[in-house]
This record gives C-alpha cells, structure tokens and sequence, in this order.
C-alpha cells in the first residue's frame, strides 16, 4: 500500500502530543510511514516554556520510519501551521494524513486512511478521508464507510488535487448568502453557526480554516468519506485548545474495536444514514453548548432574523 505521509500539528500542550504519538504507535502501518511534526509559536510570551516541551517531544520520537520536525514559531494560529504543514507536505507528495494534537487515534486509524486515500485518489466528487465521526452510524456495521457532504478538522486526509483548488472564500461567501435554503443548509439545518463563523474570516481573519474549507467543499458539492464510528478522540475539549476552551465530554473511548479491513465499496453519493449522522451532529452541538433544545430553537430563531436582515434580496428565499 502506498503509505501517505503523516503532518502534525503543535504549539503549547506536550502531554497531548505525548499521548497522541503513543496512540499512533498502536498502528502497524507507523514504522514505515514518515512523518513531518510541525511546532507552532504561542500567542502569549508565557506558554514558551510549554512550547519548548513539546518541541522536546517532538524530536524524542521514535515511532515513524522517517521523522522531520519543523520549529514554525511565526505561525501562531492553527489555521495558518496548518496551512503552512500541508502546504509543504504536499509540495513532496500527491497526499497527506493530518492531526492535531490533541487527538487520539484508534489502532486502525493509519489502515483507513491509507485504504480511503488509495482507493479515491482520482475520484474528483471526493475530497476528504475523515477518522472523526460523531458516534455509531451502525450496528455490526464495523468495516462499513459513509460518505457525507461535511470535511472534519480531527484527523483527517486529502490530496494534492483537491487542496490546491485554492477557493474563493468571498465569491463563495457570496454565492452561499443569495439565497436562504443554501444558509440553512450550510448551518446544518440551522442547528449551528457555521456561516458566522465565515463572516468572522472575511471581517477580521478569524482562526477557522475548517470552516473556510467546508465551504468550498459545500459550494461545489464534494464529499467526505467517513468510516462506521469514530477512529479519533478529541481530547481538546479539556479546555486547554484555542477554540474549545470550555470543558465537556465526548467519546472519550471507542465505540467498536480495530478492524482488520474497511470496505470502501458504497456508491459515491451522499449516503442514506444522512439522517443518522445529522442527529448525532446535533447531540454533539447540544452537548458542546451546554445547551438544552429550547436554547438552541432560541438561537435558531436568532440566527434567522440576522440573515433576513443582512441579506435579504428579490428571490432570497426561492
């Protein structure tokens, strides 16, 4: 199988890269797999030291066939190391494997990745590989996958074809807040403000790179394959990421155990476990807002009333 090679991504938190390299170790496929680690600089003068720490980590490891690790220390947002790892791994090679450092990865998580980004490297409807899913999609479903209209930032993979299709995050901005059908899609049913968080990017630059990507994928309906449950923890809602700095608790073990194969055989299109897969996004939304459903029609009605009034125009709702 042809090995795709692993970026990481890190700044502040040596003990989550610590753990996350001890997962990857359970993968079969680690030894002979290279691997770029890419060392953020901090926002504050103050998380230096903890820096230095994982930058320790970083070049104390010795799990991969091939390891490089990169001090990118003017990089201070997860959008722009990310951008910046990617970039330079897919410069060398037509595909990447990406993690944060905040993840965990399941024993088999390297096998599906490898398998996905082999089996789709020239299926140009499809544009991510995720190991993250929002929990079961089925039971003794285990080697099954799903494609899904939605890219996930926690552990994930791509090609070179698809990550240079550089986009337009105005013309697509634009495109998407013509009409209120599209917004309400994009917002998954308005259960989520994926759509401010564009505004945020174009206004003042904020750290969202997933979303930006997300939108791109939305306006030219590209798909992500998704395996049965999930093969990543997230273990950054601890409190201690950039994005998440409440605390709750999610997944915090696997759902099924490591699977020998996946089977990559389903047509592409969006898969009919859709609705499955949109409830459990919005158990993980209600969850991640600490909020109950009455709050969250509150915030939906809110939403709403923003948009009439910041975009309305003849045909905004046909």
């Amino acid at each position: 199988m042809n090995l795709a090679p692993i970026a990481i991504f890190a700044c502040r938190r040596p003990q989550h890269l610590k753990f996350l390299l001890k997962s990857l170790g359970a993968n079969p496929e680690v030894s002979n797999s290279s691997a770029q680690i890419f060392i953020g600089g901090p926002k504050n003068a103050a998380d230096w030291d903890l820096v230095l720490q994982t930058l320790e980590i970083a070049r104390e490891c010795s799990i991969f066939g091939e390891l490089k690790v990169h001090e990118v220390f003017n990089e201070t947002t997860g959008s722009g190391l990310i951008r910046h790892g990617v970039n330079h791994v897919l410069s060398a090679s037509d595909r990447v494997i990406a993690l944060e450092d905040d993840l965990l990865v399941r024993a088999d998580f390297l096998s599906f990745m490898n398998g996905a980004l082999e089996e789709f490297k020239d299926e140009r409807a499809v544009y991510q590989v995720s190991g993250w899913n929002y929990g079961l999609m089925e039971k003794g479903a285990s080697q099954k996958t799903y494609f899904f209209p939605v890219p996930t930032p926690w552990g994930w993979g791509t090609w070179k074809r698809a990550w240079t299709d550089l986009p337009n995050t105005k013309e697509e901005f634009e495109w998407l807040t013509q009409r209120s059908k599209r917004i309400h899609d994009f917002n998954f049913g308005e259960n989520y403000d994926c759509l401010g968080m564009i505004e945020a990017v174009l206004k003042s630059n904020y750290d969202a790179w997933d979303a930006v990507w997300y939108l791109h994928c939305f306006r030219n309906s590209k798909l992500t394959v998704y395996p049965n449950s999930s093969l990543t923890i997230n273990n950054g809602f601890d409190g201690s990421g950039l994005n998440f700095t409440n605390s709750f608790t999610w997944n915090n073990s696997f759902l099924e155990q490591p699977q020998n194969s996946f089977d990559f055989s389903q047509p592409i299109e969006i898969s009919s476990h859709k609705i499955v897969f949109n409830g459990l996004r919005e158990d993980w939304i209600r969850i991640s807002e600490s909020s109950n459903s009455l709050t969250l029609e509150l915030h939906k009605i809110k939403r709403k009333i923003l948009q009439h009034k910041r975009y309305y125009k003849h045909g905004f709702y046909f």
